[in-house]
């Protein structure tokens, strides 16, 4: 496969080659899509380019892409080009509901486990009560994101997800 790249018998790589070769370079495959990391300018789209660490953070679906939004006239009459960021469309945004999500179970967990130490050292029940507060507001976090995951048509299966 490389060397049909080099030699220019091939001219692309499919999804799955490029995950078999950053597994196989022990890198992400992101880092192949966007090498020149943090800086570096990448058109994600023809006549887009953005740097390459905005084109991550778009490609794993943490925020939209930076699109001119017109021009803003400065105090000296001049003129400046305004961008602003694309929202992801939140009707079918399947990761930030999962890293929510994820989210959620893990301060769950964080407080399961300070309110054992807390029982454990025996610490005022306050202290308890306060920490039982906070698995409570995770877990009602977490099961309205389930609810959400569920009308998005996620598969949410019963269990304990691994964080």
């Amino acid at each position: 496969m490389i060397s049909d790249l080099e030699t220019g018998r091939r001219r692309g790589l499919d999804v799955a080659d490029l995950i078999v070769l950053a597994a196989a370079l022990r890198i992400s495959p992101v880092q192949l899509l966007f090498p020149e990391l943090p800086r570096g300018s990448v058109d994600v789209l023809p006549g887009r380019p953005h740097e390459s660490h905005d084109a991550v953070r778009w490609f794993a679906g943490e925020t939209g892409l930076f699109a001119s939004s017109g021009d803003w006239e400065t105090g000296t009459g001049e003129s400046a080009k305004v961008w602003t960021r694309e929202e992801l469309a939140p009707e079918i945004d399947r990761i930030t509901v999962t890293r929510q999500w994820l989210r959620a179970i893990a301060s769950m967990r964080g407080a399961q486990s300070q309110i054992t130490r807390a029982l454990a050292s025996e610490e005022p029940r306050e202290q308890i009560s306060t920490l039982e507060d906070l698995y409570d507001d995770a877990r009602d976090r977490a099961e309205k994101l389930v609810r959400q995951m569920t009308e998005l048509g996620m598969d949410v299966r019963e269990g304990d997800p691994r964080v």
